[in-house]
C-alpha cells in the first residue's frame, strides 16, 4: 500500500495527516508527505493536474487521486478500516457531523481568526470578529447537547466524525472563541486534541 498526502500542514491538510497518523497507530502503515504550498510556477501546475480547483489536501492512494479533505479522511476510514464507523446508521452520523463542520462552524471560525486577529491577509476589526462569535451560539449549542450523555459523537468510541469535527473545532482555539458555555464540547474536545497522532500530526 502506499498513500502520499499533499498539501502543508498550516492548513485542511491537518486534519488528514491526523488521519494518517491513526492509520500508523492501528495497522503500522507508513505515508508519506508533500508539504509545498503549491503556490506558483511549477509547483501550482502540479497541484492543478491532480486538483482542477488548486486546494490541498490531495492524496494519491495507490494510485486513486482524491481532494477535499472531508471525503479523504471518510474515504481512508473505510479502506484501512480505521475509525470507521460500523454500521450504515452510524456511517451516516459521521457523514453528518462532518458536513456540518464545514456548513455550520468552519466559515466563522475562520472569519473570527481572520478579524480578531487580522490574519491571513484580512484587516483586524473587532465588530466583524464578535459578529463570527455570535454566530458560533447556536451550533456549539447543538454539539455540546449532543455530547451530553455520550463521550464521542458515535458512542464510546473514537471515530472518524470526532476527528473530522475536532480538526475543525480546534480553530476556535487560535481565534479565543469562549467555550465556558459549552462544557461538554470542550471536554470532547480536549479528548480529541490529546491524541498520540492529533498532536504528532500538528509537531
Amino acid at each position: 500500500m502506499s498513500l502520499k498526502i499533499y498539501g502543508f500542514q498550516m492548513s485542511r491538510t491537518y486534519r488528514t495527516l491526523w488521519m494518517a497518523e491513526e492509520i500508523k497507530d492501528a495497522k503500522g502503515i507508513e505515508y508519506e508527505h508533500d508539504g509545498r504550498v503549491f503556490s506558483e510556477g511549477d509547483e501550482r501546475e502540479f497541484l492543478l493536474a491532480k486538483n482542477p480547483m488548486g486546494q490541498v489536501p490531495v492524496i494519491d492512494d495507490d494510485g486513486f487521486i482524491l481532494c477535499e479533505s472531508m471525503a479523504i479522511n471518510l474515504s481512508l476510514a473505510r479502506k484501512y478500516d480505521v475509525l470507521a464507523p460500523s454500521t450504515l446508521e452510524e456511517e451516516a452520523v459521521c457523514w453528518r457531523w462532518s458536513f456540518w463542520a464545514m456548513t455550520a462552524v468552519e466559515a466563522d471560525l475562520l472569519g473570527n481568526i481572520k478579524s480578531g486577529l487580522g490574519a491571513l491577509g484580512a484587516e483586524k476589526d473587532e465588530e466583524k470578529a464578535a459578529a463570527h462569535v455570535e454566530a458560533l451560539q447556536k451550533p456549539l449549542g447543538v454539539l455540546n447537547e449532543s455530547l451530553a450523555d455520550t463521550p464521542y459523537l458515535l458512542g464510546d468510541s473514537f471515530s472518524v466524525g470526532d476527528l473530522n469535527v475536532a480538526s475543525v473545532l480546534m480553530w476556535s482555539q487560535a481565534g479565543n472563541v469562549p467555550m465556558s458555555s459549552y462544557p461538554k464540547l470542550t471536554d470532547w474536545l480536549t479528548r480529541c486534541l490529546g491524541r498520540a497522532a492529533a498532536q504528532r500530526a500538528a509537531a
